[in-house]
């Protein structure tokens, strides 16, 4: 039986150990470096407190299974999101966790995405009339930035019932709020110091600000649905949007404050913009630098009709689905994820301690060639063959309870999108691909990634 301190170890930087390391914007990358170097198991130094770095692809699936009973989230993640009233789903731990997944489990059911397939399909069409404009026009965009349009009008109408419509707008509500608080909370996530409690700087005052501009508007929004409840009884089978289904859970459990239902309703905002855009911003890279791949997507496409938009149910799309599984392998946007045992537990033959950090390197397994044939590649087609590539092999949603609500809502929103941009358009690259950087800010973003997009003929 091994102890952490018997873990090899990356040279330091200081006193804090390896923390300058945590902050830089390509931690993602710094760490399957260390692991081709230092093995599935080591350790990091923040501060005095050893840090165990786990890429075992087995032992990643246990530590997913066992929480939320053995592990959770760093208590300091908890605490960073409790403290701006945003102590969701997402954050939440212990019995605060299953009190908030009452409110959410509703909202995802199967059943209602149907119900909110129709208010999707209105934006996929208004974003596709955004993309001949551009088409139209020649003119050299931010893929990412577009699709984050696209996804905050879907969240925003979703989640609150209102419809921002960013795509066509020049000025949108929240825009600059939302914007400045994800980078925020990343930052004093992985501080070891949390400065911020005793001096606030600048940029810690627009945070505040952003944060109270978003809760205003969310109690708006909370008191305009809880209205329409009560003037269309029919809304009450079938609800419209996340924050009536909230409202009516509410109303059978009054322990769920107005509180609880701002944090998620927040939370699925923001988490939902980002995870969404950049993993369709990375398929999009990804095909437009293969073009067997893009004429393969498009074939399967063309296949479906000429239906701009796909209708309910969703059809069947392998090519499609297998170009996601590959972007979520090669460039997923959760890569990591901070734990600490509950308790003093064993990870194969390492004891580890209660409250030691456990930092599970979730994309680790896509570049695992045990796992992977040719993992650096990008080809679809392993998850097409017969034999190929298993889709338990990644965890992009997680794993084991807290495996993430949202997962069914992302990818309808994905395959929407997609279909629509590589149905009807090309795009083309406006730079090397290999001048196009990974941005680990809480999400993995494409920084670069510039793009004119083209009428296909």
């Amino acid at each position: 039986m091994k102890r952490i301190e018997q873990l090899p170890m990356p040279p330091t930087s200081g006193v804090l150990g390896h923390v300058s390391y945590l902050k830089k914007s390509n931690v993602h990358q710094q760490m399957l470096c260390w692991i081709k170097e230092y093995g599935a198991h080591f350790r990091l130094k923040l501060g005095m407190k050893d840090v165990l770095v786990l890429s075992d692809a087995a032992q990643i699936k246990s530590v997913l299974k066992s929480r939320p009973d053995e592990f959770r989230r760093l208590k300091n993640i908890e605490s960073v999101f409790d403290e701006v009233g945003l102590n969701g789903i997402f954050s939440a731990e212990e019995e605060r966790w299953k009190h908030q997944r009452k409110l959410t489990e509703p909202m995802f059911q199967p059943s209602h995405l149907k119900y909110f397939h129709p208010q999707l399909s209105v934006i996929t069409e208004r974003f596709g009339k955004h993309l001949e404009m551009l088409a139209e026009s020649g003119e050299v965009v931010e893929l990412v930035a577009e699709f984050k349009k696209y996804t905050v009008d879907v969240t925003s109408l979703l989640a609150f019932g209102e419809d921002f419509n960013s795509i066509e707008q020049t000025t949108v509500p929240l825009s600059k709020s939302l914007q400045n608080v994800f980078p925020v909370i990343n930052q004093r996530c992985s501080s070891p110091i949390p400065l911020w409690r005793f001096f606030k700087t600048r940029k810690d005052k627009q945070f505040d600000a952003s944060l109270e501009e978003i809760g205003h508007f969310v109690y708006g929004c909370i008191e305009t649905q809880r209205a329409r409840l009560v003037r269309e009884p029919t809304l009450k089978d079938s609800p419209e949007n996340m924050l009536q289904i909230m409202l009516l859970e509410q109303e059978q459990d009054s322990s769920l404050t107005d509180q609880d239902i701002v944090a998620n309703a927040i939370t699925l905002l923001l988490a939902g913009e980002d995870t969404t855009a950049n993993t369709l911003a990375w398929m999009a890279f990804l095909v437009s630098g293969n073009r067997s791949s893009e004429l393969a997507l498009q074939d399967e496409l063309d296949a479906l009709g000429k239906r701009k938009v796909l209708e309910w149910p969703l059809p069947r799309t392998p090519y499609m689905t297998a170009v996601m599984y590959e972007a979520m392998r090669l460039k997923p946007v959760a890569p990591q994820l901070y734990l600490e045992p509950t308790r003093d537990t064993q990870i194969g033959d390492i004891q580890v301690k209660k409250g030691t950090p456990v930092f599970v390197m979730l994309h680790a397994n896509g570049f695992d060639p045990d796992l992977f044939e040719d993992p650096t590649t990008f080809n679809p087609n392993r998850w097409i063959e017969k034999d190929g590539a298993s889709f338990s092999n990644l965890q992009p949603f997680g794993g084991g309870a807290r495996l993430c609500p949202g997962r069914s809502l992302a990818m309808m929103e994905i395959k929407l999108a997609f279909h629509t941009l590589f149905k009807e358009f090309s795009i083309e690259p406006q730079q090397a691909p290999e001048t196009v950087v990974e941005q680990f800010a809480f999400t993995m973003s494409p920084v670069g990634f510039n793009v004119k997009i083209t009428k296909r003929s």
